[in-house]
């Protein structure tokens, strides 16, 4: 079988297999995109809910319950279950337990009701965001609109003083933790002094928090109001700092946070009790999944066991917010947690019916089947715009060890030519079911860095333009068809990659795409506790991943430049970046030149300079194509029982895990109430 007719043959099978998983049939009708709720401003969240009884041994659905018992409560302040233990003497009054200025949530909907148990899904503990990103409460919050500026969350105002060198934040007066101790400008003190500074936690400072070097200093001015000094202006503190990074320390795996228990991890810390001479304690007792630490977030895990196969987490009585009405969030009285081992088992769980509310985990590719079972389930199916510009990216390596294909990456016409071999519409057909778009750029449509003239640069599907290409760098064709060097030795293109399934099909494709332009390619497939390794380590010739953090890039920018050993485009020069020039290897110019523009945005606090300098930036990284995308901004399946409310169902709403998505959306004003 001929090249073409090999490629047509696979592009077809593939094909076949994905409408076949997808219920047999063309592309999917998909669902209506238009807004359901008024555009109002506000926090949000996403997530699924399960129907769990107050006794720990009953899990049925509880959602009718509430909406039956919702009535009684219409005009209360606060949840049921919680007034009940009011009048018991086990929780002081509403008045005592609220902030003097609590958060209002808008709706997106309408205001909610009391009550239900939401049932999700979730992986283990590997699987954290499942839980965490529907309790997405930092210092500062990323806007609903991306549009918007960040946002007030845990503290109420927040000021830069002229030079941008020192930040004032002021919390709400009267917040507390879930178990009613106050939240003030100690627990931060104790964040930055006993766990981010001390090594034996933190190896070294986030870098938001240091500046030409040195690491900001504290002033606290009194419980609620404190002040972050820096060496220069940060233009990194609000964004990263406190609407990404400012959440309750540790966020799981992840090692970020701005504020911890001081009044309940203190007794676990060595350097306050001699009892401990290591840290394992204190790293038990902080983790997010025990259920005795205190947290500010809506739900507070009370049951889980590792080994077990589920998770409940139950209402904060003490959490900060209220809806427009003065009535405290969250509406919601518990959230189940079933553990499944896989996506699949997820999507199963939410075709039967038994997941309320949930996008983790749903495999777009299965719209079809969602929406004929739509009715059975008694749920609406739903999409969500995706903030990955790129679902799959090549990384040619131009840090590269051998230095015969690292001067070849670094030859842009190059990369050019292997963009303008990639038959991106077939990938959209069979890997998206069309509902992606062909780019190049590095960003998505919403974001502010986004600029029209270069989404699709170098991304045409033109071999004979790449074949020209190949032959103005001086690439000649061998006896068997493929380019060599001009010393006669055989270029051979090793992609690396721990992608699996349908994306492994996609790489496939693109191997084919470049040997039918004479460069011979081959895929090493391997498990991602091996790919990781080998790609921050410098060892990966051409690396695949996803090019996500399209919303916001200059808060991680791995995929504009060389910003750490994640920016697979040449980690040792990110490496040499991310450590001030005393570790990696020195990069070209034009690295440089993006690494400078990188070094103004993080100076500068003005957020319209910030904007103009981060377009540049992405300008110049399309350009250069440091790495290669493929098809981007491809939707995000969400679904929703019909009894569950306050969720954005459409495309206006862009998910991405920097914002922490759904938390943007505030979950805590999820509700269950009548079916629409």
């Amino acid at each position: 079988m001929t090249k073409p007719a090999r490629h047509l043959a696979t592009a077809l099978a593939l094909l076949l297999t994905l409408l076949l998983v997808a219920a047999c049939g063309a592309r999917p009708t998909l669902p209506d995109v238009t807004p359901e709720a008024p555009d109002v401003e506000a926090p949000a969240a996403e997530a699924p809910a399960d129907a769990e009884e107050a006794e720990a041994e009953a899990t049925e659905p509880a959602a009718e319950e509430a909406a039956a018992e919702a009535p009684a409560d219409a005009d209360a302040k606060e949840a049921p279950m919680l007034a009940a233990m009011v009048a018991a003497g086990e929780l002081p009054p509403l008045e005592e337990r609220l902030p003097a200025e609590p958060l209002v949530v808008e709706p997106i909907e309408s205001v909610g009701q009391y009550g239900g148990t939401w049932r999700r899904a979730f992986k283990g503990i590997a699987d954290f965001h499942a839980y965490g990103r529907i309790n997405y409460d930092p210092i500062l919050r990323w806007p609903r609109n991306p549009s918007d500026p960040v946002q007030p969350g845990l503290a109420k105002e927040w000021s830069f003083n002229e030079d941008g060198t020192e930040l004032t934040l002021v919390l709400r007066e009267g917040l507390k933790w879930s178990d009613g101790a106050p939240f003030t400008t100690d627990d931060i003190v104790f964040w930055w002094e006993d766990i981010e500074l001390d090594t034996n936690i933190t190896p070294t400072p986030h870098a938001e928090w240091v500046v030409n070097g040195e690491p900001m200093t504290l002033e606290v001015i009194d419980d609620v109001t404190i002040k972050l000094k820096f060496a220069g202006p940060n233009g990194l503190a609000e964004t990263v700092g406190l609407a990404f990074h400012g959440n309750q320390w540790p966020l799981a795996f992840e090692r970020f946070g701005f504020f911890a228990p001081r009044h309940y991890l203190e007794q676990f810390h060595p350097k306050y009790n001699d009892e401990y001479t290591d840290y394992a304690m204190f790293e038990d007792m902080a983790n997010d999944f025990n259920t005795e630490r205190p947290v500010m977030m809506p739900w507070v895990i009370t049951e889980f066991e590792p080994g077990g196969t589920e998770m409940l987490a139950t209402r904060n009585p003490y959490y900060w917010k209220v809806d427009i009405e003065g009535r405290q969030l969250p509406y919601i009285d518990q959230v189940h947690f079933e553990l499944v081992a896989d996506n699949e088992a997820i999507n199963l769980m939410a075709l039967a019916g038994d997941i309320d509310m949930q996008s983790r985990g749903m495999d777009f590719s299965k719209i079809t089947v969602f929406q004929e079972n739509a009715e059975a389930g008694d749920y609406r199916v739903g999409l969500w715009s995706s903030a990955s510009a790129s679902n799959l990216s090549f990384m040619p390596n131009q840090s590269y060890s051998d230095p015969v294909y690292r001067e070849l990456f670094q030859n842009v016409d190059f990369r050019v030519a292997l963009s303008h071999a990639i038959d991106r519409d077939l990938i959209n057909e069979i890997a998206y079911l069309g509902q992606g778009t062909p780019r190049t750029t590095t960003v998505v449509d919403a974001s502010p860095y986004f600029q029209e003239d270069i989404v699709n640069l170098y991304g045409e599907f033109d071999p004979d333009q790449s074949k020209a290409l190949l032959d103005e760098i001086g690439l000649p064709v061998g006896a068997d068809g493929f380019r060599t060097f001009e010393d006669g030795t055989v270029i051979d293109l090793v992609i690396e990659t721990q992608d699996t399934g349908a994306a492994l099909d996609v790489i496939e494709l693109v191997a084919e795409n470049w040997n039918d332009i004479g460069l011979k390619t081959s895929i090493r497939s391997m498990t991602r506790d091996i790919y990781w390794p080998r790609a921050i380590a410098n060892e990966v010739m051409i690396a695949t991943w996803g090019t996500d953090r399209g919303l916001v890039p200059m808060v991680d920018p791995v995929y504009q430049f060389p910003f750490d050993e994640r920016s697979w485009m040449a980690p040792s020069f990110g490496i040499w970046y991310k450590s001030g020039g005393t570790d990696g290897e020195e990069p070209p110019a034009y690295f440089k030149e993006v690494m400078d523009l990188y070094d103004q945005y993080r100076t500068t606090v003005d957020s319209a300079q910030q904007v103009e300098i981060g377009k540049q930036i992405v300008r110049l990284a399309t350009e250069q194509l440091f790495v290669i995308p493929t098809v981007g901004m491809s939707p995000a399946l969400v679904i929703a029982k019909n009894n569950f409310h306050n969720v954005i169902m459409d495309q206006s709403f862009v998910g991405d895990w920097i914002i922490m998505a759904p938390g943007t959306q505030d979950p805590s004003h999820y509700y269950f109430g009548d079916e629409e």
